[in-house]
């Protein structure tokens, strides 16, 4: 630190040191007259007179900047006088300041509500709204103060800011003076650009030599305003409570006179009753005067707390602002935290403002009614069957109108009221809103913002020191109780506590016995049922009570005797208190005769590997969860919370060398017993666990403690929500299960029955259908798959559900990355051109887009198969281009909206995409149009995956479609590659397009002299015999030619598969052989008979010489 500040020192010395020393031209322009607005405005008037042209607009552009520069100047002046004049009462008005504010501290001790007994009511109200005037105005020079304050903390980096970039464009701007042909215009320009550079120079110079000099005259410009507000605000308090107090008075003097009235009024019955209703009237005006005056303190109390939220909001934005990413930001977060107000809202005033608009619609019809007294007077002497005298009209006159003046002040309180209350009301939803705001800030930055110096050679060298700090931090915090008030109550509850724990221990064998009972009825079909699991499920967790009651007895009397603010403790116990109980009773489920093994048909040693794994899991949650408990032993929290850190490193090191690796062997051995491998959620949690404590790792080394901290608790109940979610799925399974064998064995009884009662009939119904076993089994089965996916859904909704509650308010947390630019870009809407800034929350939402398009794209065969294909009968190759061109849509609309998301939508992209296409028509026209024609081929579908198809006599079925050529497997399972094109351009013939019906032809020659009608029989008999023949189109046998030495016929059938087509030619070809042969039909084949003769003589001579053959023999 101390390093950088010395960097920083010398920089803003060199910078100064730049900006006072410019060039040679620099030196010499104070000599040089700069032209004034007149002379500007002159010579302005003069251009427009030119000709429409390049240099005309290009004059008035350098002359129009020039005029602006000017006005900048004299702005620029109007600040270093006024920052001089600052500067040279600063110290006589740091000196009044802190007078004033001794003066206002003193006020504050002695202001009293006594000052203000003796003024009248109407003064009062009039000083009250004088000091609520003053109020306002103190409020907003508060935030002003506030406003520079914060801006001193990074004065000096935006000083040398400046001073870097004026000296870069004074630089460029005495290189363009340098040039003889430059213009005069632009010449002029330039010169007063330098003025203008020269007096910010000058300004921030000051703001960097003055600056302590100026954070503490903007201090105590911030005392003095914050203790006249308190003033104020004191003030306003004692006066309100003088003027509720007078109301009070004057309430109460009238119901004196009511109750007066009625001890001094006459006999009558009626008028006595009026009395009694006028003082209860009188009673209920007093009461809601002090509710009045309670709201009335509860509207200024909120209205400080709003007025003070709004203050902080805005200098957290300073701080934030000026310290962007700097571990001093970290800290002033962490305070910040800590005053935030808590439980400020107050409860019912909804309900409050409904009841009293009644109340005062009722109340204004009842004294609406004591207007016409005389009408009144006759109803009641009309009700009641009485007369009244003179005097007792009087005296009911008398107190009716009393009574309607306390009505008339009963609804002008109970309107008070309610302004009030809805003015709390609005003052509380802008509590809640702002608060929230802050709050949502604050999370966003102290999660992105290091909270604690990176782990390097420094932080090891002030480890001892910043232990040993913190080790006198938590000895502080130990120490005897020094109030003992509270030590009864304390005995009792903790006695209460093991009390329950010990009758639960006392009951331990029973509760035993009846889980025993219950284990011993699981899988047995006349005892279980659905709720065997969910009693052991409790009977498991109220046997690990025991232990969790007793740890928070100990824990709670140990925090009262040994800690000097046992509240964090108690806090603590509880919260530890809640693990154990969960920790226990999850470890109790592994037993080797627990749930997991009886109920949920987990081998003993699959349990027992679990249990082993899950006690070390145990042992790094308790760590994890106890990290950061000394963190607020030191003044900074987690900057020093140097044991946390070592704590968290030591713990995520546990996890990655001794847990994640028994933990995969342990998921490995469960899926070899269950023969189940490559189950995603298992890949999710093997890869998690390597990973993660990795990355926490990492993330506490830089400095991001903070981060791990949230992160680490966030996972911890993941985890915990994960494995009651799976408690659960599991039980829902296991009673789905339950369910189908109990429905298996009802339909086995109904079985038995009907053939119990069929062997007594003797006969079955024709219109009854018999079912086998294997298809009752199925059926079954079926039912159960169907209940099991049914579950599924509710099931996996529910862990989402669940583990958006857990992360929800992270979710915050990464709007923060909306403030981090990547690059700007202009963009056209209907208010004109704006300036559009992509950010890394944009990249990050669009590598999310690409992510989820990948795998819908990978598994979207699978997910429609499951969803819709299993459910639906469709023609064959109809899910293969529904997948296909779903797959086309996803990866269109996907890569679509991620580049609309990172600022390409259609209209930037659509020039380009026109360019390109011609350019790639020319040079890949045969790549574009095989595409073209997939996409018109699996649109138009004259081929489908799965038909078989000749093109270019070559003929096979259809494997796949792709986007540029058709794969084909031909009869000798070879894949034949044919591009899209052909089939489009292309003769091609579908076996099997619109029907997959094909024909066969069969040619046979018999010989001559055969029965002609025996072969055409014949030849349809082996047609009719074969069950893949079709009936209809009915075969035929043609007689069609007479043959050099046969005629010839042909059988012609047809049949309903392609690929049924060359088994059928063998069968029919077989079978007419065989008919042939049983009924001496010859097939007739040509025959060549081969005469050998003497060509003198003509003597045919004989192949063979038989006798001469005779002789050797």
């Amino acid at each position: 630190m101390k390093t950088s500040r010395f960097f920083t020192a010398l920089l803003a010395t060199a910078l100064i040191g730049w900006a006072t020393v410019p060039p040679t031209f620099a030196a010499n322009k104070s000599k040089i007259l700069l032209p004034t607005e007149q002379e500007l405005t002159a010579d302005l008037a003069d251009v427009q007179k030119m000709a429409d042209g390049d240099v005309k607009t290009a004059l008035i552009n350098e002359l129009q900047t020039s005029l602006d520069l000017l006005q900048l100047i004299q702005t620029q002046q109007k600040n270093n006088e006024d920052l001089y004049d600052v500067l040279a009462h600063a110290d006589s008005e740091i000196k009044k300041n802190n007078a004033d504010l001794l003066a206002f501290k003193k006020q504050l001790e002695q202001s009293k509500s006594v000052d203000y007994q003796a003024q009248n009511l109407a003064d009062l109200q009039a000083t009250l709204s004088k000091l609520n005037v003053q109020q306002q105005e103190t409020q907003t020079a508060l935030s002003k103060a506030n406003t520079q304050l914060a801006g001193q903390s990074s004065v000096s980096e935006r000083a040398q800011t400046s001073l870097t970039e004026n000296l870069k464009r004074t630089q460029e701007i005495n290189q363009q003076l340098a040039d003889s042909n430059l213009t005069k215009t632009l010449r002029q320009k330039n010169q007063i650009e330098l003025k203008l550079i020269d007096l910010k120079n000058a300004y921030n110079q000051d703001l960097l030599k003055n600056s302590d000099q100026l954070t503490l005259l903007y201090q105590s410009r911030y005392d003095l305003l914050n203790a006249r507000l308190q003033l104020l605000q004191q003030q306003i308090v004692a006066l309100q409570e003088v003027i509720n107090q007078k109301n009070l008075a004057q309430t109460q003097n009238q119901v004196e006179q009511v109750q007066q009235q009625q001890q001094n009024s006459a006999k009558n019955v009626y008028i006595q009753k009026e009395l009694a209703r006028n003082a209860e009237l009188s009673q209920y005006l007093l009461q809601q005067t002090e509710k009045t005056n309670i709201l009335t303190q509860d509207d200024l109390r909120m209205r400080n707390v709003f007025d003070s939220l709004t203050q902080t909001q805005h200098t957290i934005e300073e701080q934030i602002s000026a310290l962007q990413g700097t571990l001093v930001l970290s800290r002033i977060i962490q305070q910040q935290k800590q005053k935030l107000p808590t439980n400020l809202n107050i409860q019912g005033l909804s309900k409050q403002i409904a009841d009293l608009r009644v109340q005062i619609f009722d109340i204004t019809q009842k004294r609406n009614e004591l207007y016409d007294l005389d009408a009144y007077i006759a109803k009641v002497e009309s009700d009641e069957g009485e007369k009244f005298t003179h005097a007792e009209k009087t005296q009911l006159v008398n107190l009716l109108t009393e009574r309607r003046k306390m009505a008339s002040d009963l609804i002008k309180s109970l309107n008070n009221q309610l302004n009030l209350a809805i003015s709390l009301e609005l003052t509380q939803q802008q509590i809640t809103q702002i608060s929230d705001q802050i709050q949502s800030k604050l999370e966003q930055q102290s999660f992105w913002v290091r909270s604690n110096n990176p782990i390097n050679l420094d932080w090891f060298a002030e480890l001892p020191r910043a232990f040993m700090a913190q080790v006198d931090g938590i000895l502080k915090k130990i120490g005897l109780p020094t109030n003992y008030s509270n030590l009864p109550y304390l005995l009792m509850y903790c006695l209460g506590l093991f009390i329950i724990g010990g009758a639960i221990f006392k009951f331990k064998d029973r509760i035993k016995q009846r889980l025993s009972k219950i284990n011993g009825e699981i899988n047995r079909l006349k005892y279980d049922n659905q709720w065997n699991t969910p009693q052991a499920l409790l009977l498991t967790a109220f046997l690990t009570l025991s232990g969790t009651l007793w740890f928070l007895a100990i824990c709670q009397m140990l925090g009262f005797f040994f800690m000097k603010n046992p509240t964090e403790f108690w806090d603590w116990s509880f919260s530890m208190a809640g693990y154990w109980w969960f920790f226990t009773f999850w470890l109790s489920l592994f037993r080797p005769n627990g749930i997991f093994v009886r109920h949920f048909e987990f081998s003993q040693q699959s349990a027992v590997r679990f249990q082993s794994v899950i006690k070390r899991i145990v042992v790094a949650v308790v760590l994890l969860l106890n990290t950061s408990v000394f963190s607020n032993v030191t003044d900074y929290g987690l900057a020093n919370d140097v044991i946390g850190q070592v704590n968290t490193i030591v713990s995520l090191l546990f996890c990655i060398i001794i847990i994640a690796p028994r933990f995969k062997n342990v998921l490995r051995s469960y899926e070899d017993e269950k023969k189940s491998h490559n189950h995603i959620i298992v890949k999710i949690v093997q890869f998690g666990l390597q990973i993660i404590p990795v990355g926490l790792v990492i993330l506490v080394a830089l400095g991001y403690y903070y981060t791990a901290l949230n992160l680490i608790q966030h996972l911890i109940n993941s985890y915990i929500a994960w494995c009651v979610w799976w408690l659960i799925r599991q039980v829902i399974y296991r009673g789905i299960t339950v369910s189908s064998r109990r429905l298996a064995h009802r339909r086995l009884e109904e079985k038995l029955r009907q053939k119990q009662a069929g062997f007594n009939d003797g006969s079955t119904s024709d219109d009854v259908v018999v079912l086998n076993e294997k298809e009752e089994g199925l059926a079954l089965n079926e039912v159960r798959s169907q209940l099991l996916r049914f579950a599924d859904l509710f099931i996996w909704t529910a862990l989402f559900g669940i583990f958006y509650y857990v992360w929800s308010d992270l979710v915050t947390v990464a709007s923060y990355l909306r403030e981090v630019t990547l690059w700007q870009q202009t963009t056209t809407t209907e208010a004109g051109t704006v300036m559009e800034s992509i950010t890394l929350f944009n990249l990050l939402v669009a590598l999310v887009i690409v992510g989820i398009t990948y795998v819908l794209v990978r598994n979207i065969s699978g997910i429609l198969e499951v969803l819709i294909f299993s459910r639906i009968k469709l023609s064959q190759g109809t899910p293969y281009t529904i997948t296909t061109l779903l797959t086309y849509v996803l990866v269109a609309v996907g890569g679509a909206w991620a580049f609309a998301t990172l600022g390409m939508s259609w209209s930037k992209l659509q020039w380009l995409f026109a360019a390109l296409s011609v350019g790639l028509g020319f040079g890949m026209q045969e790549i574009f149009a095989n595409f073209v024609s997939g996409i018109i081929l699996l649109f138009e579908r004259p081929i489908r995956v799965g038909d078989t198809v000749t093109i270019n006599g070559v003929t096979g079925t259809v494997a796949k479609i792709r986007i540029r050529a058709i794969t084909m497997i031909d009869p000798d399972r070879k894949e034949v590659i044919v591009p899209n094109k052909s089939f489009v351009t292309g003769q091609v013939t579908n076996w099997a397009l619109s029907n997959t019906i094909t024909r066969l032809v069969i040619s046979v020659g018999v010989a001559y002299n055969s029965d002609l009608e025996l072969v055409k029989r014949l030849l349809l008999q082996a047609a009719h015999e074969l069950p893949s023949v079709l009936k209809e189109p009915e075969p035929r046998a043609l007689f069609l030619n007479f043959g050099a030495s046969t005629l010839d016929h042909e059988l012609r059938v047809y049949v309903g598969q392609v690929s049924e087509r060359n088994d059928t030619l063998d069968l029919l070809n077989r079978r007419v052989n065989q008919l042939f042969k049983e009924n001496n039909i010859d097939i007739a084949f040509n025959q060549l008979d081969i005469f050998i003769k003497n060509k003198d003589t003509g003597e045919e001579i004989p192949f063979i010489n038989m006798e001469k053959l005779t002789k050797t023999n």
